[in-house]
């Protein structure tokens, strides 16, 4: 981390901070918020070579984290994998995951130094309701198998909130505090994807409002609970700006399924960098120079952007003070 940093620093931290792999774009949940399931193509996955010398690349790089990314991670068998090679290189590294395959893997898992598991409600009714499985005590059973049998980093719940589950949550706040988990609550909103339509879920700027409220609340009741309140702001704005740009051509590797670097972020692509390709060689090509060059004035699919990924980075290079209230909030300093 310490030589990343200094590599970072040599280049005025103008190069990835983080790599998001997308490991596969496959789910066995079909949540009603989100369309990823709904495109169950057969695709090409890197083999485990490319993959870890991509990792490779990346520690050589300066990348600071890793972060395991979806449709859902485990249905590539080859993460675990991943996870502990990762681990290995000293990445900062995360996974959400849906927890269905959670107990399976459960050795590897503990290894990330942020394991993010979602999970919407304990109502075990309106679970498979919203996640179209009844796989809460899967689920459950598996945070349960963890805890009282391995030895792990950071655990969080993420709760992607709207209306009809927004009074659940003081039972998963309860449920986070005496297990020593985090709670991460986020509000539904669009994934903009050019490859298909997805339903419009996203909610009024009174009815984000009335979230916050909640959260906020819920916050200084539970230690546990998580609330990032400048992207809060940011989202309840309409997300990225020509004032807020999005950076993540330039400081978030967004890796494909086959090992691809896609341009100018993982879900929408303008150009894709050979899975043969070093990252050197990608980042020094003159498409993707032209690219980065690009991005602060935004194209027109970025208006309305929220996604969370990309607005790391992004509050990272675009505002130091964001930066460090993000790192307040994180740490739960605050």
């Amino acid at each position: 981390m310490l030589r990343n940093a200094l590599r970072q620093l040599r280049h005025r931290f103008d190069r990835p901070f983080m790599v998001m792999f997308e490991t596969t774009l496959h789910c066995n949940m079909k949540c009603g918020y989100c369309a990823i399931w709904q495109n169950q193509q057969p695709e090409d996955r890197a083999v485990r070579e490319r993959v870890f010398a991509r990792m490779d690349e990346a520690a050589a790089f300066g990348v600071f984290a890793w972060s395991m990314s979806g449709g859902e991670p485990l249905m590539n068998p080859n993460v675990p994998d991943y996870i502990e090679y990762a681990a290995r290189l000293g990445f900062y590294t995360s996974m959400p995951t849906n927890g269905l395959a959670l107990k399976k893997y459960a050795e590897a898992c503990v290894k990330l130094d942020q394991l993010e598991v979602s999970i919407d409600t304990l109502d075990r009714e309106k679970f498979a309701r919203r996640r179209g499985i009844d796989g809460l005590p899967t689920i459950l059973s598996a945070l349960d198998y963890i805890k009282g049998n391995l030895k792990h980093n950071t655990i969080q719940i993420n709760a992607a909130v709207d209306l009809e589950n927004l009074e659940d949550l003081p039972a998963l706040a309860q449920f986070c505090e005496e297990r020593g988990f985090f709670l991460h609550t986020e509000a539904v909103h669009n994934v903009v994807r050019t490859t298909w339509k997805t339903e419009d879920v996203e909610m009024r700027r009174d009815e984000l409002d009335r979230v916050a409220a909640y959260v906020l609340d819920l916050k200084k009741r539970y230690k546990c609970v998580r609330f990032y309140t400048d992207y809060f702001e940011f989202y309840r704005d309409g997300g990225f700006t020509k004032k807020f740009p999005c950076r993540s051509a330039s400081h978030l590797v967004n890796m494909r399924p086959d090992g691809s670097i896609q341009f100018p972020c993982a879900f929408v692509s303008l150009h894709r960098g050979a899975p043969e390709m070093s990252l050197r060689e990608i980042y020094e090509s003159p498409e993707v120079r032209e690219i980065i060059k690009q991005s602060p004035r935004m194209w027109d699919f970025c208006a309305g952007c929220k996604i969370g990924c990309p607005y790391e980075v992004s509050a990272y290079r675009n505002s130091p003070l964001t930066a460090i209230r993000s790192a307040v909030d994180f740490l739960q300093l605050a």
